[in-house]
């Protein structure tokens, strides 16, 4: 076939086109751009590209107690080959490369993940095409996606994806000739070298990588067996085939657990030092209150699979409410949750049952549907996210967008089985009239569908802008979640630097008081203040957080290393010397605040300022004398 003739072409170009504006890829460094990218001293080029084995992704050594320890070097090498090439293109004196290449990359590579996701659609639903355009539609534009696509930092879900899927359609391909004896090599390489070779690069693409095996082992479970009991009896009957998948799923596990070792020891002696503010649901003492919690965020992403209009950047902290007793509303959602699983697992241990009921009558979900159910749940949206579902760690995130960029493929698949078990009931090709209970059906569905890809185009386009721009991402962020302290943060100081100074102060008020959030916030929210011609408020508060600061000093906690406090220290000095009215005693302030943190630019800038004005008027005081 030739390639433009393949459903894989045209789901691609369609995920490509849904990203390509101008504005977007144009747009400017935002969110976490500046840790990944910008002061990232691999990619920045200030230390050599080889330290990309050795530190985190964010730059900092791995061996270091403060790492975050997401060891991510393909994803690292790739952002500094866009540095590299963007530096090269940019303008005399420009201080950092422009964004549109990233973004760019970033576009064509989420177009390569929906071309993988149509391809591996067909070794689900066979010789259909209709499924495979609807699956690869559905995902290439579903709006979710954005934060992946139109963040920078996000690169890493997208090469986690690509390999994973690679590594799939290797081992599914083969595994469907393997009685091909000619290609016995060929098929021995495909099923065991390249799926763990890809699977190692999609590890080192992003942390979920390491599942990948996993999906392969319930795939071909699924596919050849359906459930244990069927396999068991296989065994016992020594059929060639059970035999060979017992094999292949030692070898697999064997492959797995091989790497993932060589990536924990990887992480040091220490592990990630995350903390209940960023994911109170994961960290939660009480037993039931993180059963329920956690599973309520499951529900969540659920939603948003289905009707994606509560999409945003943070949900830390306070964004969203524990379940703490089981008369909260929501755990009825949980309970409902927990029930359809455990029936789907429950199926892969036992089987459907009888294709007929006692009527006579087939079953409106005969085998092959469950099968397929089971695929979409468990191999495909809940193997990618295992290592984000605080099951077997707690992470560092409550909720976020990012983590179902690949199990959404699962979402899809199971939508398309939907519209093609009660709608579409395997028609390809149907006349533009009504007159039949069946061709209403279709064309209901064939209008649903299209009517469900526009909403996603519309979503998608606002969500691509969302990202382009600091300010209206966190505009949108704060519309969506203005529980969240750091979305507070983020979108006030966003306002002060457009000098909305009365926007920013409202927004920022719940956290000014250092013991709420910390000192750090109190900073800007001072210097809103001082803008505002509140400086009498403004000490108040710098007060409260030097006080703060000299708490973290004493408790030494990991977090709060001498030079982060030294930091923010010096910020909080800076912002007291704007509240100073006498003209010498600013200047001290300011010399004060450098020699706390000679590093700090802004510091040493004002400070330099401040002599330059104090060595003028000390110049005029003597002319006048």
């Amino acid at each position: 076939m030739k390639f433009w003739k393949s459903p894989s072409f045209w789901t691609a170009i369609v995920a490509i086109v849904a990203y390509c504006d101008k504005e977007a890829l144009n747009g400017k460094w935002v969110y976490d751009d500046a840790g990944s990218v910008i002061k990232n001293v691999v990619v920045s080029g200030k230390v050599p590209w080889k330290e990309a084995f050795t530190r985190d992704f964010w730059g900092s050594p791995m061996k270091e107690a403060q790492s975050h320890k997401s060891f991510r070097p393909i994803t690292t090498l790739t952002l500094k080959a866009n540095y590299v090439y963007g530096m090269n293109k940019a303008e005399p004196g420009a201080q950092y490369p422009p964004t549109f290449e990233f973004h760019v990359v970033n576009v064509l590579l989420h177009g390569l993940v929906t071309g993988l996701i149509t391809l591996a659609t067909s070794f689900v639903f066979e010789n259909d095409t209709i499924s495979q355009l609807i699956v690869g539609f559905l995902f290439g534009l579903h709006p979710v996606h954005a934060e992946v696509v139109s963040n920078i930092t996000s690169r890493g879900e997208l090469l986690m994806s690509a390999f994973h899927l690679i590594a799939f359609l290797s081992f599914a391909s083969c595994i469907q000739k393997r009685n091909e004896k000619k290609n016995a090599f060929v098929s021995l390489f495909g099923i065991y070298i390249v799926p763990w070779l890809f699977m190692t690069l999609s590890l080192f693409s992003k942390e979920q990588g390491a599942t990948t095996l996993m999906t392969l082992v319930l795939y071909d479970f699924l596919k050849h067996h359906g459930n244990v009991v069927a396999l068991l009896g296989k065994l016992k009957a020594r059929e060639r085939e059970a035999w060979a998948f017992f094999v292949r799923t030692i070898i697999l596990a064997i492959q797995t657990v091989a790497v993932a070792i060589w990536r924990y020891i990887l992480n040091g002696e220490s592990s990630p030092d995350f903390i209940f503010e960023q994911n109170p649901a994961g960290f939660s003492e009480d037993r039931f209150t993180r059963a329920f919690s956690v599973t309520w965020v499951y529900c969540l992403y659920i939603r948003d699979a289905i009707y994606p209009f509560y999409l945003c950047p943070d949900w830390s902290g306070l964004s969203i409410d524990l379940i703490e007793s089981i008369s909260d509303p929501r755990a009825l959602g949980v309970l409902c949750l927990w029930y359809c699983a455990a029936m789907s697992f429950w199926s892969m241990i036992v089987g459907q049952g009888p294709a007929q009921n006692a009527k006579g009558q087939d079953n409106l979900w005969n085998d092959n549907d469950v099968r397929i159910t089971n695929m979409a749940v468990w191999a495909f949206a809940f193997c990618p996210f295992l290592l984000s579902s605080n099951i077997l760690v707690v992470v560092g995130l409550m909720k976020a967008d990012r983590v179902i960029y690949l199990p959404l493929f699962g979402f899809c698949i199971f939508e398309n089985l939907i519209l093609k078990k009660f709608l579409i009931k395997n028609a390809k090709t149907m006349p533009p009239v009504f007159d039949t209970r069946r061709q209403r059906e279709f064309w209901a569905a064939y209008f649903i569908l299209l009517f469900q890809l526009a909403v996603f185009c519309g979503k998608t386009h606002e969500r691509n802008l969302a990202w382009s721009d600091s300010l209206r991402l966190w505009s949108a962020a704060y519309a969506i979640n203005p529980r969240s302290h750091h979305t507070m943060y983020n979108y006030g100081y966003e306002l002060s630097i457009k000098q909305r100074y009365a926007e920013a102060e409202a927004v920022m008020r719940p956290i000014g008081n250092a013991r709420v959030q910390g000192p750090s916030n109190t900073f800007v929210y001072a210097m809103v203040l001082f803008n505002l011609g509140r400086c009498e408020d403004a000490n108040r508060f710098l007060d409260i957080a030097f006080d703060v600061i000299d708490e973290k000093r004493a408790a030494a906690g990991v977090r709060d290393t001498e030079s982060s406090l030294l930091r923010t220290e010096s910020n909080l000095l800076v912002a007291r010397a704007h509240c100073e009215k006498d003209f010498y005693e600013t200047g001290r302030i300011l010399y004060e605040a450098v020699n706390t943190d000679p590093t700090n630019e802004y510091a040493v800038n004002l400070a330099t300022e401040q002599m330059k004005k104090i060595e003028r008027y000390e110049a005029m005081r003597g002319n006048a004398k």
